[in-house]
């Protein structure tokens, strides 16, 4: 086996990694060594092999569209303050809360679960006041935690995290070397390490281990590390990518014509595309010519490469954002964009689950008390503008109760102007509401036709006198 060759089987989370970034192993280690093959031919090929990076696309495809609106939050409680200035600031590096999720979730897709860890400044650290602690940055801060950081979990029988032990990030020392270090939480005390010796250590009295466990989807209890769910899709890209390397070797070493020439001095064969192929031949009876070998074995990977894309876009459940031959029906693709969008739905209650255990955590760090309630959005079809007005007009003409004008006004609002604040947007419900309740907003459209005056109830002496 040649050692530059890498096994995309032995690590399952640098195959993942490297599979949505397009580094690492497809830089050429991912290339699988033909049998008998030289390890120049093996390093020249290292060289012209490319990735087609169709997985990042899948990738954020079923993340990025929970983030395409900010999710609606809600919070009360001593810790607000707090609160309003973590959102804003969530990794002490300047990321809001909005950046910070949608990073967490792209990892725990990758991944198949993140851990979300939140830690706060020591006690010697930590301001005297509030508003120095809020003006200096000096309260909870979070980070992810990816799933090869982590040395060793326990959990008891109902799944709850009872300690872990995961590697931090490492340290310069003063003799101008790295030191490994070692971070260490459970329900009551941490403890921080650097290459095996106690650095420092505490208690934090939370009464549980600061981490917040991510995963991307339903996995069954006990199982913290579950296989990813897009990890058969990153096989089939290292796949793609041998194939392409196949298919530029055919090209560059099959594809060009040979020029034929008889000759009867022939004697030594020099074989390239940028000479003439001299053979021994009756020149009289052979006539100069180009050789050229079938394109059958370029074309067989072709349309494998074609499959293999299609395939990937399939199991992620994303054909209809591919263009095939073989057209599905509107119902097909519509069931099928129902799927997805389901399975986005899901994803981001586990994104707003785990977004509100991220201040709870950080609220019991300050000792306060907060409710918080995060709301991601549950609908993430396109919407067709016309189509909506359209709809919105024809059961307006149905002349119905006066709620349902109101709640078709909503959804007008909604499709046309999106991104209206929502304050904005009750104030236009409000005044809507009030319209509806006044007679005139509610009387149908009138022909233009003048109305003839009613009869008076009341007839004096005069109408009398005409009777008789």
């Amino acid at each position: 086996m040649n050692e530059n060759f890498l096994s995309p089987n032995g690590n399952m989370y640098r195959l993942m990694r490297d599979s949505y970034y397009g580094d690492g192993g497809y830089r050429g280690p991912y290339l699988i060594p033909h049998k008998r093959e030289t390890r120049q031919n093996y390093l020249d090929r290292q060289q012209t092999a490319y990735y087609l990076n169709h997985f990042a696309l899948i990738v954020n495809a079923l993340v990025n569209p929970i983030f395409k609106r900010s999710p609606l939050r809600d919070w009360s409680g001593s810790a607000g303050p707090v609160a309003e200035a973590f959102l804003e600031d969530v990794d002490g590096a300047g990321n809001d809360m909005d950046s910070f999720m949608q990073a967490a979730a792209l990892s725990a897709k990758l991944y198949g679960a993140v851990f979300i860890v939140v830690e706060n400044f020591q006690a010697m650290e930590l301001p005297a006041s509030m508003g120095e602690a809020l003006a200096q940055r000096k309260f909870p801060y979070a980070y992810t935690l990816d799933p090869d950081r982590v040395e060793g979990v326990s959990i008891d029988k109902n799944g709850r995290v009872l300690s872990i032990k995961f590697r931090d990030t490492a340290v310069s020392s003063t003799m101008g070397g790295e030191k490994e270090r070692t971070v260490y939480f459970d329900t009551h005390s941490w403890s921080v390490y650097e290459d095996g010796a106690l650095v420092s250590s505490g208690e934090h009295n939370l009464g549980e281990v600061p981490v917040v466990w991510f995963p991307s989807q339903h996995v069954k209890n006990g199982e913290l590390n579950p296989t990813p769910e897009l990890y058969p899709i990153a096989g089939i890209s290292c796949s793609l990518y041998n194939h392409c390397s196949w298919l530029t070797e055919i090209l560059r070493s099959q594809t060009f014509p040979l020029l034929t020439f008889p000759s009867k001095e022939a004697s030594d064969l020099v074989i390239g595309n940028n000479n003439a192929l001299c053979y021994d031949g009756d020149t009289v009876r052979f006539q100069p010519g180009f050789i050229s070998p079938p394109s059958d074995p370029a074309a067989l990977i072709q349309s494998q490469i074609k499959a293999m894309v299609e395939e990937m876009y399939r199991m992620a459940g994303l054909t209809f954002a591919t263009t095939t031959k073989q057209e599905a029906s509107g119902i097909s693709r519509q069931w099928e964009f129902e799927r997805t969008n389901q399975r986005l739905a899901a994803f981001a209650k586990r994104c707003a689950a785990a977004e509100r255990k991220v201040m709870a955590l950080v609220a019991r760090w300050m000792g306060l008390d907060l409710e918080f309630q995060a709301t991601y959005s549950s609908d993430f079809g396109i919407t067709d503008v016309a189509t909506e007005l359209k709809n919105a007009q024809a059961v307006l003409d149905m002349q119905l109760t006066d709620q349902l004008k109101v709640e078709v006004a909503k959804q007008v609002l909604s499709a046309y102007v999106p991104e209206l604040p929502s304050d904005r947007f009750d104030a236009i419900i409000a005044d809507i509401e009030k319209k509806a309740r006044e007679p005139d907003y509610n009387e149908p459209p009138q022909d233009g036709s003048p109305v003839p005056p009613e009869p008076q109830d009341d007839e004096g002496p005069e109408a009398d006198d005409k009777e008789e």
